[in-house]
């Protein structure tokens, strides 16, 4: 069980822990991790072994082992994904967990198709950071080759260094049938849209990590008009995602 922010308090935890407890003898089953707590639910996509088996390989943190949630959207996107047009990318990658586990999970080597994962891996630019979401754990010097290193078995997975939107002016794929936004910032994650958006095919899937979490509402409000104008709408989940498929 793994929650963020104020539930991090001892106190708050053991408050935690009690309800599940009561919950789990209520209803037998429950799910708690990643600020969510889930019971009565079949979660029937732990059925499918590749992906437990993908997520279970590449989770190495207690962090990482509470996004199983999250995981199973981007499973369920790249999965569809696969029925269009397109390469895969994902802007703002840190460790590269989520897209090794897609990686692993589509046998990604084997395909035809380029995952494109573009990182400053050195921090959120100052110009970028106006709802103070940087964290000293972006700025590890190891982090860009341990990225490097983590997909050095797949030869269709381009590592891009440096600000978003900048290297997409240098390097991006022409159709988009997955796109993953992860960058904490809502200046990037926009510009990101401005130059990526319309590469994405019709059908295609954008992910958008944080657009339900209070702490990155400047994110939603942003993407939300930007879609808008766009005639889309942009589906918030209880995993606090955002989820677009394009029209």
């Amino acid at each position: 069980m793994v929650f963020y922010g104020k539930l991090r308090d001892p106190a708050d935890r053991e408050f935690l822990q009690t309800a599940v407890d009561r919950f789990r003898k209520i209803f037998g089953s429950v799910y708690a991790g990643d600020n969510v707590i889930l019971f009565g639910r079949t979660l029937g996509f732990r059925r499918d072994k590749k992906l437990m088996q993908a997520f279970g390989k590449q989770a190495k943190t207690d962090q990482e082992k509470s996004l199983l949630l999250r995981i199973n959207t981007l499973a369920w996107a790249a999965r569809q994904a696969l029925l269009v047009e397109g390469d895969f990318v994902e802007c703002g990658v840190w460790r590269g967990f989520c897209s090794s586990v897609i990686a692993d999970y589509l046998d990604f080597g084997a395909l035809d198709r380029t995952f494109y994962l573009y990182d400053t891996f050195d921090g959120i630019p100052p110009e970028q950071d106006s709802e103070g979401h940087d964290s000293p754990l972006f700025h590890d010097k190891a982090l860009y080759p341990s990225v490097i290193e983590r997909f050095a078995a797949y030869p269709n997975v381009r590592i891009v260094k440096g600000k978003v939107p900048d290297t997409l002016h240098v390097e991006a794929p022409r159709r988009i049938a997955m796109l993953h936004i992860d960058m904490n910032s809502a200046k990037a994650e926009i510009g990101a849209l401005e130059v990526l958006y319309e590469r994405v095919s019709r059908g295609g899937i954008i992910v958008f990590d944080d657009y339900g979490w209070t702490g990155y509402s400047a994110q939603q409000l942003a993407e939300d008009e930007w879609v808008a104008a766009r005639g889309q709408r942009i589906l918030e989940l209880p995993t606090g995602q955002g989820l677009l498929v394009k029209h």
